[in-house]
């Protein structure tokens, strides 16, 4: 499925593997998902703006928070670097 997901044009190894498991290893749902985390890539931006450069852990952590930016600053600032 990690081959699948790379040919789609996910290409975040890591990411992939969490989101397959965190939609028990269901393809469509794993996508749908992964199309979801596209759409932070502003966030992602800002988040690059303000020193925090580790893509893959703010990814993770975008996903705890539901996408909210607040929360993942929090998170980076406590040191929680898993989510």
């Amino acid at each position: 499925m990690l081959k699948e997901l790379e040919e789609m044009g996910f290409k975040e190894i890591d990411l992939n593997k969490e989101i397959l498991r965190d939609n028990e290893y269901n393809l469509e749902q794993s996508v749908d998902a992964l199309c979801g985390v596209s759409e932070w890539d502003p966030i992602l931006e800002e988040l690059q703006e303000m020193g925090f450069c580790d893509d893959v852990t703010n990814k993770r952590l975008l996903k705890k928070n539901n996408g909210s930016i607040k929360g993942v600053v929090m998170d980076l600032l406590t040191g929680e670097k898993e989510a």
